[in-house]
């Protein structure tokens, strides 16, 4: 049958339920078979989303026009269906979004994002999808920490932009929570204008508002992926970290450095809640984290460790009080520090900013306190929040 014959065949098609029967045949076979079983060679570049689902657009719709015309027997209409220009309304008017799988604009990848969400949303099973779903949706292109797609997202930004990240929880376990996480600039073998290329992928998904997914694995022998949607919510250019928050909107506001000295200091305000007794979640714990280091850099003022594992964002007025995640209601402290500080063995006096021990407790030497003052400090705590810290201490060791 010559393509002449048939040049308007697409504009035949007007069954939604061929349509829907067609990707339930995708999903009974899967992508490969389907279009294999079909002829067709490729996926094309447009996807039909059907009940949530993304499928390929044109292999879909030649199998449909099969459905709708079951006596006609198979017809070839691959090979006649008009272009993707033709294909795209006829979807559409049948009540189906039609999404290309390499946007032009912002707005387009952003939609085309928020679409394989829901896809991945839609086909998981107990919260986990095959790495083959995201390969297959260019989520991921899998072995690197930072997939960019530079090939489609350059239209966007000079050196692309970011689509995923893969959390391992080898080098960096406890940076990620259900609120969001920690992500490292990239450090690896490769030559650095790689490394810097990624890094500058990523703020470009900042600066456009554009969701990332990020991955990981539930087990380190999991064959499956856990997928969140992210935001690249902020950096600390010293500390090599990225912010990335997890949600269905982009955050307020993106921190890029620290501006906290220009803004009133309101001491309590944490979302910290208890949800059962022993557990507390702590929806800013990750903000915090950012904003402290932003202000004083990675390296803790008292015992000198700059040792970016090793850090941990301590506040003052505590979170259990409702302390808020301003950076001047904390400071960076190493690990083995920030347990003695959170026991009252030490304070820093608001007025001299000086440490101060308890009589007959552990000496300086004994903490590990090698800079027994914040006084040089470029930027300082608030006097408010060392003032609460302060007297807490004062009442739990004097009464």
């Amino acid at each position: 049958m010559s393509s002449e014959n048939l040049s308007g065949t697409i504009l035949e098609l007007i069954d939604s339920e061929a349509v829907r029967r067609a990707a339930k045949e995708h999903d009974e076979l899967g992508r490969q078979a389907f279009l294999v079983k079909h002829g067709f060679g490729a996926p094309g570049h447009l996807y039909v989303q059907v009940d949530g689902r993304l499928y390929p657009a044109e292999a879909i719709a030649s199998v449909a026009l099969d459905y709708q015309y079951p006596q006609r027997g198979r017809q070839g209409y691959k090979q006649v269906l008009a272009g993707e220009s033709k294909i795209k309304p006829v979807l559409q008017n049948l009540g189906f979004s039609v999404f290309a799988d390499r946007a032009d604009n912002v707005e387009g990848e952003r939609l085309l994002r928020r679409a394989i969400w829901q896809h991945i949303r839609a086909v998981a099973k107990n919260g986990l999808v095959a790495p083959g779903v995201l390969r297959e949706l260019g989520a991921y292109g899998g072995g690197q920490g930072i997939w960019v797609d530079a090939a489609r997202t350059k239209a966007l930004h000079p050196r692309g932009v970011a689509v995923g990240v893969l959390h391992t929880g080898e080098h960096y376990p406890d940076d990620l929570d259900e609120h969001g996480m920690i992500y490292h600039y990239p450090s690896t073998n490769r030559p650095p204008s790689r490394d810097a290329s990624e890094v500058e992928a990523m703020k470009a998904a900042a600066d456009l508002q554009l969701p990332i997914f990020v991955i990981s694995k539930p087990t380190p022998n999991s064959t499956l992926r856990e997928v969140k949607l992210g935001w690249i919510a902020g950096w600390a250019e010293e500390s090599k970290i990225f912010l990335i928050l997890f949600g269905e909107e982009p955050p307020r506001k993106v921190e890029k450095e620290d501006r906290s000295d220009d803004e009133p200091f309101i001491p309590t305000g944490n979302r910290s809640r208890s949800a059962v007794r022993s557990v507390r979640h702590r929806p800013d714990q990750a903000t915090f984290r950012l904003r402290v280091l932003q202000r004083y850099g990675p390296r803790c003022p008292l015992s000198g460790v700059a040792v970016l594992e090793m850090l941990e964002a301590v506040h003052f007025i505590p979170d259990y009080a409702g302390g808020s995640p301003d950076p001047r209601n904390g400071i960076p402290m190493n690990a083995a520090l920030h347990r003695a500080f959170d026991a009252g063995l030490f304070a820093i006096h608001p007025d001299t900013l000086k440490v101060e021990v308890v009589p007959g407790g552990p000496t300086l030497e004994d903490l590990g306190i090698r800079f027994p003052s914040i006084s040089n400090l470029p930027r300082k705590p608030h006097r408010d929040a060392l003032e609460w810290r302060y007297e807490w201490w004062k009442r739990k060791n004097y009464g």
